[in-house]
């Protein structure tokens, strides 16, 4: 038999060596699943939010992942991005023919807002990374020689098949670090499109105080102007001064100001509206809406156990902590080794006669055990519980801040409502049947009206803070829908560190 058909046909023996190599590692894998515990990555649940008080390292656990889930979930968050990657047109939405609701701006911004397609891009990617890092090494295929021409003979010729087996459960390891790493992602998402959500309410908030003052310039202007005419009769009659002509005026003026500077307010708010929805502009429907929330008594310490319990970024963080307790296992079980089979099957040129080798290596833990590794993942840990608590503490922080602008001014609005509002109305309504009977200068009804128009004003801003307060409380204080992009860096070391075996 001549050479080339000798190892032709020693290649096609040698071929389903692979198969039967792929075979054992797919027994040995469903040994592993049938004696391990299983545990699916869990979905996001707001309800518990741990605060570890220590940096204690837990005992070692044994898991495993089924080697489909990553895929799943990786497919399910591409599908997401792939979905919400689609612009949205303002008017794909039920806007009414009177004007934009805040449900209306707020189901445009979850569908546009590039910050959300970004944390849903990462969160994608965290879950390719999770596949990979779990995936089984390839099976290597060789040919051989040795002693080619060798007293003139053709030597011995053959095929081989390698296959490194993965000890310590190493690769379903790798899945669960990572595995946490797509919950915390998932979270990064929950995060961020609540932190668009409440600018979108901030920004809708101030839009809509805005056009408030505007209407209320626009109704009052007309009072002022009135009181021109009126003051203009009044000297033509000789029962009145230039200077209340004068007042009368620089009322007018003033009012018309504040006209201008209400229609820079509005227009400023809408164009912050359309870039947190993420188009180009919201045209120029009105906003329907109204300031005057339901205001409810709000207790401090009720406020910060509830932002604790349900808040997403405080998850996310807790979903670290699991990443590093997981990865601190991992790195112990790291130094068991990995073992490397070599099958191969071949024939003597010389002889004629066949011949098989099997080998089987595995290096020896004498010198490198992981220990820089497993220190470094405990001090990974330990800074992932301070910083859930540095969270927590931040939250109280921003609360207390935010407690204090509520209280605030659901007292400036609790006053005019109840006693300044009422008082001025009265107090307007008394001046000009004063006037009218002759009893009151001009002068003193234009403070009068003055005094309603500015208390007023005073009152709309003060219900336009109020209710943005009530938007960051019930926002879980997340703001920051542009500013705070999500990404994930990490890569697939995890994977080669368990192929190593080193």
């Amino acid at each position: 038999m001549c050479f080339p058909q000798r190892f032709l046909l020693l290649a096609l023996t040698a071929l389903p060596l692979v198969s039967i190599g792929c075979s054992t590692s797919r027994q040995h894998l469903a040994q592993r699943d049938s004696s391990t515990t299983r545990i699916r990555q869990a979905e996001p649940s707001p309800g518990t939010v741990a605060s570890p008080e220590s940096c204690e390292v837990p005992e070692v656990l044994t898991v495993a992942f089924r080697d489909d889930e990553a895929d799943e979930v990786t497919g399910d968050l591409v599908d997401s991005a792939i979905q919400l990657a689609v612009p949205v047109e303002v008017g794909g939405f039920a806007m009414g023919e009177s004007g934009l609701t805040l449900e209306a701006i707020e189901r445009l911004a979850l569908a546009n807002n590039p910050a959300i397609q970004q944390a849903i891009a990462a969160s994608a990617r965290a879950g390719g990374i999770r596949t990979q890092v779990g995936l089984k090494p390839n099976p290597t295929i060789g040919y051989f020689g040795e002693e080619i021409g060798n007293d003139g003979a053709g030597g011995l010729h053959g095929a081989f098949v390698s296959q490194t087996f993965v000890r310590g459960d190493k690769l379903a390891w790798n899945r669960q670090v990572h595995g946490h790493d797509v919950n915390a992602m998932n979270w990064q998402i929950e995060t961020q499109r609540q932190r668009v959500l409440t600018d979108i309410r901030l920004a809708f908030y101030d839009a809509l105080a805005a056009q408030k003052r505007l209407q209320l310039a626009r109704d009052f202007r007309s009072v002022a102007k009135e009181g021109v005419t009126v003051s203009d009769e009044r000297v033509n009659a000789k029962i009145g001064t230039r200077p209340d002509v004068l007042q009368s005026e620089i009322q007018l003026n003033e009012v018309d100001l504040s006209i201008q500077q209400a229609e820079f307010e509005l227009s400023a708010a809408l164009n912050e509206l359309a870039a947190l929805a993420g188009v180009p502009d919201l045209g120029t429907t009105a906003l329907i809406g109204d300031l005057d929330v339901a205001v409810n008594a709000r207790d401090a310490e009720t406020e910060f156990a509830q932002i604790v319990a349900m808040s997403p970024q405080l998850a996310a963080a807790q979903a670290r902590v699991d990443r590093a307790r997981a990865n601190i296992q991992r790195q112990q079980v790291q130094p068991i080794p990995n073992v490397t089979a070599n099958l191969g099957a071949g024939g003597d040129d010389g002889t004629g006669n066949a011949f098989a080798n099997v080998q089987l290596s595995l290096p020896v833990p004498v010198h490198n055990k992981n220990q820089g590794n497993i220190r470094a993942a405990q001090a990974e840990y330990c800074a992932a519980t301070q910083n859930v608590q540095r969270i927590r503490q931040s939250i109280r922080r921003d609360l207390a801040q935010v407690m204090r602008e509520y209280n605030i001014a659901q007292a400036t609005v609790q006053q005019y409502e109840n006693s300044i509002l009422p008082k001025a109305d009265e107090t307007l309504k008394l001046m000009q049947e004063a006037r009218d009977a002759g009893e009151f200068d001009f002068l003193r009804v234009l403070t009068a009206r003055r005094a309603y128009f500015d208390a007023n004003l005073k009152y709309v801003a003060a219900m336009g803070r109020l209710a943005q307060a009530n938007a960051k409380i019930d926002g879980l204080l997340l703001t920051g829908g542009l500013s705070n992009v999500v990404t994930y860096s990490v890569g697939d070391d995890l994977r080669g560190q368990a192929l190593s075996g080193q």
